[in-house]
């Protein structure tokens, strides 16, 4: 009972998460606004806010003053900072667009698992973390949880670049994003580390979110520069300074800020395998959501062709996660790092 009630963060975490990777897909597609729009500008406020309220926390327990203690990450170990910020807005974008391609149901079905088996696995070869039999067998039952993800969704000459076997896509471009965007979240994870160690998780999501929401805006400015008709391919650009436009990204923004809240509050109680254990439950919980809206006729997405092997490949990768999550050495801190 006293776990439930000290693990309530974790799960306001995976609720965010998988809210907010639902939200993504009506607003590239109602909205029109392109994922690395609602990117750079969701997660840079969302970093903002989350200083801020680092600032203020610290503040109310008197060490230092509130505004010193929530910059100080940045004038040390910047090298660190900056690594894990640039590979976290390479996981963000990616995240993003991928969804836009694939939906919210399948790109959390293949990055989810996929993002814990490599931690593991960069853990074990850069941080020289033990690799047990125990994480051995949930990687492995992780990695068949993603295959079958990937066998859940096969459509037949996807019009999008793909991977084919006798004319049906096995994995196409969104697929291939949501792997990359494991691999970004992942590798940040091994520069958040070292800044953990010195600050709060607080302070390091705040300050790593709102580093990459910068970067994600230079590349923004940059994409719209060299490649216009790419970027904006999704909407005109006059209409992304529509009232709607602007107060759906005002809004959207503070869900990452609650994830990132929520998730630093969760570690800080319960540490990281319980943490990430129970937050990845969103894996279950955005199919679930979204099998639940579209019956509903509430919001219709993008769900896998085989709603029934996306079920049984979730079950599966979460089983894989909750198996590496029991040895307690494991070294698991996510956003999902995505907070």
């Amino acid at each position: 009972m006293l776990l439930v009630l000290r693990s309530w963060p974790v799960f306001i975490y995976a609720v965010a998460i998988s809210i907010e990777s639902i939200l993504i897909e009506p607003l590239t597609t109602i909205l029109h606004i392109p994922p690395i729009v609602i990117s750079a500008v969701s997660i840079t406020l969302a970093g903002a806010f989350l200083l801020l309220a680092s600032a203020i926390i610290y503040r109310r327990n008197n060490k230092f003053t509130g505004i010193s203690r929530a910059v100080l990450i940045f004038s040390k170990i910047k090298r660190n900072l900056f690594c894990a910020s640039a590979f976290l807005a390479i996981g963000i974008f990616t995240w993003y667009d991928s969804i836009s391609r694939v939906g919210a149901s399948k790109e959390v079905l293949l990055a989810g698992p996929l993002e814990v088996i490599m931690i593991v696995i960069l853990a074990y070869i850069f941080l020289r973390e033990k690799l047990d039999n125990t994480q051995a067998i949930g990687v492995v039952v992780a990695i068949i949880g993603f295959f079958l993800a990937v066998l859940s969704d096969v459509s037949y000459n996807s019009s999008e670049f793909s991977v084919s076997l006798n004319g049906y896509s096995i994995v196409t471009l969104g697929d291939i994003e949501a792997i990359i965007s494991a691999l970004g979240f992942a590798t940040a994870v091994l520069f958040m580390t070292k800044l953990v160690s010195i600050h709060s998780p607080l302070q390091v999501s705040g300050a790593s979110l709102l580093v990459s929401g910068l970067i994600l805006i230079g590349l923004l400015i940059l994409s719209a520069t060299i490649f216009p008709q790419e970027v904006f391919s999704y909407t005109r650009v006059s209409t992304l300074g529509s009232p709607i436009v602007i107060i759906a990204l005002l809004l959207f923004a503070w869900i990452p800020f609650v994830g990132a809240l929520s998730y630093s509050v969760g570690l800080r109680r319960l540490g990281a395998a319980i943490t990430g254990t129970i937050g990845s439950c969103s894996i279950i919980l955005t199919l679930t959501l979204q099998v639940l809206l579209n019956v509903s006729g509430i919001l219709i997405s993008n769900l896998p062709e085989n709603i029934l092997l996306a079920g049984v490949g979730s079950l599966v990768g979460f089983a894989g996660i909750l198996i590496i999550h029991t040895d307690p050495h494991t070294y698991v801190l996510r956003k999902r790092t995505k907070n």
